[in-house]
Order: structure tokens, then sequence, then C-alpha cells
């Protein structure tokens, strides 16, 4: 009877032990552990840990269920005993009750050792304990390798679960999104600290053609325009970098920086020419990634690059204040005018409508509209709100033309010979959505027959 109970306390500790060690690995500071590392040593031993923590993980799962099985067998075998000891006392006790004895205590032993205290332990301590344990967890890695084959189990689970092709990097993403709404909602975050970590993890997967100005909205003047009007030119767009042109955008000389003109103003007979100083434009093709272009500025130490399509053609000009602003928001200055900070989208949930520019991404207007029930299709043909009203519509629509599609309609505010600049959109019922589609028509059928 002794040896029982000393068996069950000595599991009972040990078990608690590898299951705190077990949730440790699962879920660790990167940081406080580095830091542990540099001020106590130990960093070679950690580190092939930390590298593969998931199958130390599971070598440490595998024990701590052993050590639960055995637990629960010395209890209930302790329970037998003593109904044994009863009997021979002449005390009377039936062996279901001797089991469900046996049980309960095993139940509140291993919800208590083995999941509530390895869980608090492995919060407040993991780190210390993987640092202080790295010759035991190597050890019990070792020996529970023959278990660790059954790892391909995980493997099945996660293809039926439909995450196979889910990269760590977007788990990691995942994982490190899901700690900042977390911290968000316990009030270690500030709502705008959380919408500004999201933008950064987000950063990678956006591409620069998501982000630029496109080529129908860039300001620049050509190679051949003379000092006057340049200075007219910079004094009205008030930007400090232009793009230079020959011809036409598709072949962009170079890139003027407005101080590079303080030589030549005041100066009136100084001989002007433009060629020699204007800097090298960057080209970058408008597949590149947001962040890969974020460094290569740094790099460069430049401020501006001009996009290309795949034909080698001019498709928009984007800036390192554009990608800032993906992450802290719209940056005004003092100069600039107040009409050029409307945004892009405005959302009136009162009366389920929205007015947005054109160019305002799918994306984007999603995002917002989703506040008032209304989601616009996506499609590779398009990736703004305007190239969708032009592949629902098939033409240059005029102001006051509709689209109307399911659950909202769409209307043209604005419009040039070349482009939709405004629209507004509303949320409808079926039945009146139906009735839009029909007097639509209807209208269509009228001026095809008044032809």
């Amino acid at each position: 009877m002794l040896i029982d109970v000393v068996i069950a306390v000595v599991v009972a500790v040990f078990g608690l032990f590898v299951s705190s060690l077990h949730y440790a690995l699962g879920d660790f500071s990167w940081r406080k552990l580095e830091e542990l590392c540099e001020k106590n040593g130990g960093t070679g031993a950690i580190d092939p840990i930390v590298n593969d923590s998931e199958s130390y993980a599971l070598s440490m799962g595998a024990l701590r269920s052993l050590c639960a099985v055995i637990l629960v067998c010395a209890v209930c075998y302790g329970a037998l005993e003593s109904l044994v000891l009863l009997k021979d006392e002449g005390a009377a006790m039936h062996p279901v009750g001797a089991f469900a004895i046996g049980g309960g205590v095993s139940l509140v032993l291993i919800v208590l050792l083995f999941v509530i205290l390895p869980i608090s332990i492995a919060e407040h301590a993991g780190e210390r304990l993987i640092h202080a344990s790295p010759g035991f967890i190597k050890f019990v890695h070792g020996i529970m390798a023959p278990l660790r084959a059954l790892a391909f189990l995980d493997k099945a689970i996660e293809r039926l679960a439909g995450r196979a092709h889910v990269t760590e990097k977007e788990e990691a993403e995942d994982e490190l999104l899901s700690v900042a709404a977390e911290a968000e909602r316990e009030g270690t975050l500030q709502d705008y600290e959380k919408q500004m970590i999201e933008s950064i993890v987000r950063l990678s997967s956006k591409t620069v053609e998501e982000m630029m100005t496109p080529r129908t909205e860039i300001e620049g003047f050509e190679l051949t325009d003379d000092l006057a009007f340049i200075r007219d030119f910079i004094e009205k767009a008030g930007h400090s970098r232009i793009p230079v042109y020959e011809g036409d955008y598709d072949h962009i000389a170079g890139i003027l920086y407005a101080k590079d003109l303080l030589k030549y103003l005041g100066v009136p007979n100084k001989p002007f020419h433009l060629k020699p100083i204007l800097r090298e434009a960057l080209f970058v093709p408008e597949s590149k990634s947001a962040h890969e272009l974020l460094v290569e500025l740094q790099q460069r130490k430049v401020h501006m690059a001009i996009v290309l399509d795949e034909y080698g053609g001019t498709t928009g000009l984007i800036t390192f204040e554009d990608i800032l602003e993906e992450i802290v928001g719209e940056i005004y200055d003092e100069y600039e005018p107040e009409d050029e900070s409307e945004p892009d989208i405005f959302v009136d949930a009162a009366t389920r409508s929205a007015r947005m520019h054109a160019r305002a991404t799918i994306e984007d207007a999603n995002e917002a509209l989703e506040a008032i029930g209304i989601e616009l299709p996506e499609s590779e043909d398009y990736d703004t709100v305007g190239g969708y009203v032009l592949a629902e519509l098939g033409h240059i629509p005029q102001p006051g033309e509709t689209v109307a599609h399911n659950g909202f309609v769409m209307t043209v505010l604005e419009a040039e010979s070349t482009r939709v600049s405004l629209l507004r959109i509303e949320a409808v019922e079926p039945a009146a959505e139906s009735a839009e589609a029909a007097a639509l028509e209807a209208n269509g059928n009228g001026r095809e027959g008044g032809k």
C-alpha cells in the first residue's frame, strides 16, 4: 500500500514537470529565452530545441501521456487494495465503487497536475523551465524517437483540415495576428497599435500595383519644358520629386528633385539644362511585393519608383510615403488642400450606402462595405471598383449610369472620357434589385427601339 502511494506521488510530481515542459515547448517567447541565454549562457544547448520545438514538444507529450496512464493505474490499484483491506476487516464495498473512487481521484489529479498547473507554470515560467532542462529534454527526445514516427498522423489530419498548403510563414503571421488581437482585447495594445501590426504583417502580401498612383494621375512634365514652366508647375503641384518624360510617360527620362533647381533661381541669365540635373529613375514591376520595394528604396536611398507593366510600359508611380501610409494610415502635411484628405471610401451606415473613388481596390471596398452588408465580386479581370464597373458595362460609362448586382446598385457620379472617377453604392433588397434590373432592361430596350 505504501509503495503504491509513493509511486503515485512520484509519477504525479514527475508528470507535472513533464506536462509543464510540454506546454512550455508549445508556446514560449523566443525573446525571453534569448535573454536568459545571454544572461546565464547555454545558447548552444538550447538552439537545437528552439529550432525544432514542435518535435521536442511531441516527445514530451508522449511521455506525459505515459505518466498519466501510470498514475491512473497506480490510483486504481490502490483503490482495489483498499477494497481488499476493508473486506478483511469485515466492511463491505462493491468493486464498482472502488473503481469509481479510483477513477474520480485520478480524474482530479490529471486535470490538476497535467493540465491546470502545467499551463500556469508554462505561461509564467516556461522559458526558465526550458533553459534549466535542455539535457533532460534531449534525453526524452531520444528515447521517444520510435513514437515520433507516428507524426505522419499529424500531417494526415492537417490535410483533412485543409491546412496542407499553409506555409510556416503564413502560420507565423496568423499566430502574430492572433496574439495582437488578444493583446488588444486585454487592453495591452491600443486599437491603432493592433492595426499597425496587422498592416506590417500583411505588407508582404500586397503588391506595388495595389498601392501605386495610376498612370492617369501621375503629375510630371516634359524634358523640353523651360525653367519658368517647371517653376510654376512645382509651385502649383507642391511636389518635391517629379517624374520627367520624353514624349510620353512610357519614356521616363529621370526624376527631378525640386531642390536641384535652387541654383537656377534668382539668376535670370544663367543657362538652364534640365537633363544634367535629373536623378536616375528606379523602375520596378507592378508584381513586386511592397515589402521588397520598401527594402530596395531604403538600400538605394530613393523615395520614388516608376511602376512598369509586363510589356515595359509605365503603369503608375509609387513613393516611400505610399508604403508608409499602408502601415500608419493617411499622412497629410500642412500644404495639402483639404479636398485631398477625403477618404477613398465613405460609408453611411444609416442609409446603407457609400461613396467611393473608382481607384479604391475591391479588397479595401469589401472591407469597408461589410458594415452595410455589401460584397463586390472579385475577379482576375480587375483590381479596382472602377475596373469592376467597366467589366460589367463593357464601356466607359456616363454619369448616372448604374450597375445592379447581387444585393446592391452602383451609380456612376463622376466620369471622364477615359475613366470613371466617383461612384455611389446602395444596398437593396432582392425584390427592389429585380425591379431595378427590369427598369434598366426596359430603358435599354427603349433606347434600342428609338435608334
